[in-house]
């Protein structure tokens, strides 16, 4: 005959709880990544110390290589981001991108709190509306290049200071983009100059040049 459940032995309780506040540390864990030789990976089981990057590393202008993008920045072209430091903690965001090539050039602005392991967690609101959180998951050494993705993964952006990357280099970036874990069926290449227009691989762009 089968026990009702107020009818479990104590000890039979406990190793239920304590297999309940495992599994749940263990999925607190996973949420937030780490930072090892120029990698965000998760670091909170091994121990070790994370170094702060430096945050003059990812300073300045960038172009938008490629992205898995959030619904509002599916069909841009020339898309920009640059960042400011302001203070020890605190970065300013600017992007800006055109709707097609023939399109006015439109901007937005916000401000990222740094934090997490090594200063590689940044919150902000997107749009000044939207909690998100972005993760530098990896940085040249030499600052060329720079891979952010969203705490969630749905969401990744390959940036570069070059406004036009050889299809060779940009393999390798995303090559690296997917050891993080990040989908890279789902990355499009973003067009940053008209010649890139209707490439393959590329996001078509939200107003198309004539022609195209």
């Amino acid at each position: 005959m089968t026990r009702p459940f107020r009818a479990l032995a104590r000890p039979d309780i406990l190793r239920t709880l304590c297999l309940l506040a495992g599994c749940l540390l263990l999925a607190g864990c996973s949420m937030f990544g780490g930072a090892r030789e120029g990698r965000a990976e998760d670091a909170g089981d091994s121990g070790q110390h994370v170094a702060m990057l430096p945050i003059d590393t990812l300073m300045g202008d960038w172009h938008v290589a490629a992205h898995v993008p959030w619904f509002g920045e599916r069909g841009r072209v020339a898309s920009r981001i640059s960042f400011k430091a302001d203070g020890e903690s605190k970065v300013e965001v600017l992007r800006s991108w055109r709707d097609g090539f023939s399109e006015a050039l439109e901007s937005d602005a916000g401000i990222a709190r740094r934090g997490g392991p090594g200063g590689r967690v940044w919150k902000l609101r997107a749009w000044r509306v939207l909690p998100a959180t972005l993760r530098v998951l990896e940085v040249a050494e030499d600052g060329s290049w720079l891979l952010l993705d969203a705490e969630d993964r749905d969401h990744a952006w390959i940036l570069t200071r070059a406004q036009v990357v050889a299809d060779e280099a940009y393999l390798e970036l995303e090559r690296r983009m997917r050891g993080h874990g990040v989908n890279t069926d789902r990355l499009r290449r973003v067009a940053q100059v008209p010649e890139q227009e209707g490439r393959l691989g590329f996001e078509p762009a939200a107003v198309p040049a004539p022609g195209r």
